[in-house]
């Protein structure tokens, strides 16, 4: 009964997953013009998705777990445990952007010998980070909320809907703050 109830919740989500893939790679793929215009941007895409996806179902996972362990549950779910783990995610969103902004410019110029302009580099990475941290802190919070109200166990939810979501919401993110921060500089 428990490998049925698993997959009646799973498997929807893992067909929208490879959906979310599709548009990830559409959206990257209508963003070469901005490639070709900003030096190093794809370095960062990469680092920039497995920023959003680790710190989100990490997130999300440490949700789960105060879920199981009772910590916190659908009436309860404003406590200080929740408080904290939204600023920790947040926090850890801005200093890893500025890190991995100062190094996708380093890996540009040392290892592929072009010159990009470092302040629209960083302010793209930071930008994107912090836009699609805050958009995915806020779904993290919808999606355990949903699925403790349905019943469901957060583990075989959270995980592949927040790698997902976060996978086509930082790409989203990513064109955007490249465009902004384009027309800006």
């Amino acid at each position: 009964m428990f490998a049925k109830e698993m997959l009646k919740q799973s498997l929807p989500l893992l067909i929208f997953c490879g959906l979310g893939g599709i548009i990830a790679g559409k959206t990257l793929g209508e963003m070469t013009d901005l490639l070709k215009n900003i030096p190093g941007l794809i370095v960062i895409i990469p680092a920039i998705i497995a920023l959003r996806g680790n710190i989100s179902t990490t997130f999300g996972s440490r949700l789960g777990s105060a879920y199981h362990l009772g910590v916190i549950d659908a009436e309860n779910m404003w406590n200080e445990e929740l408080k904290q783990n939204i600023i920790g995610s947040l926090i850890l969103s801005f200093l890893v952007t500025i890190i991995i902004g100062i190094l996708a410019y380093l890996i540009t110029r040392v290892f592929f010998n072009i010159n990009p302009d470092p302040l629209k580099l960083i302010f793209i990475v930071i930008l994107a980070g912090m836009l699609s941290g805050i958009i995915l802190t806020i779904l993290t919070i919808i999606i355990i909320f949903a699925v403790f109200k349905r019943g469901y166990d957060p583990d075989n939810i959270t995980g592949p809907a927040l790698a997902t979501f976060g996978d086509i919401i930082t790409m989203f993110c990513i064109f955007g703050s490249a465009i902004f921060v384009e027309a800006l500089l």
